[in-house]
């Protein structure tokens, strides 16, 4: 992988259970990490489905691997880009050189949130 391309900042955000004052437990997305990338489209889809027009962007991003990078998932992380909220789908680390990783990420640009895609 050639790191000068690594020129786009993500972060990294990762889901912990915080309780409030009276004893209430809830869910939220903390950012734990930030580091360059280089990213390229995967692909972008449109369908429309019940009435329902879904746009959704898949990226690959390939960022150097570190200590922290080695425990993220897709259960408990996801990685903020641009404004945008994307759920990580699969993590794949180069074994061969132990210098990089690439992370596949989706998100929903358009559609109801509340549907299953």
């Amino acid at each position: 992988m050639d790191f000068s391309r690594m020129n786009q900042r993500i972060t990294f955000l990762e889901n912990r259970t915080v309780i409030d004052e009276i004893g209430n437990h809830t869910s939220q997305w903390d950012e734990v990490y930030s580091c360059w990338a280089n990213v390229t489209v995967k692909s972008s889809a449109e369908t429309t489905n019940t009435g329902v027009t879904r746009e959704i962007q898949s990226l690959s991003f390939g960022v150097r691997q570190c200590a922290f990078l080695r425990y993220v998932n897709p259960t408990t992380h996801k990685v903020l880009f641009r404004g945008s909220v994307y759920d990580i789908k699969s993590v794949t680390p180069d074994y061969l050189k132990n210098d990089y990783l690439t992370i596949v990420c989706e998100v929903r640009k358009a559609g109801g949130d509340d549907d299953i895609y």
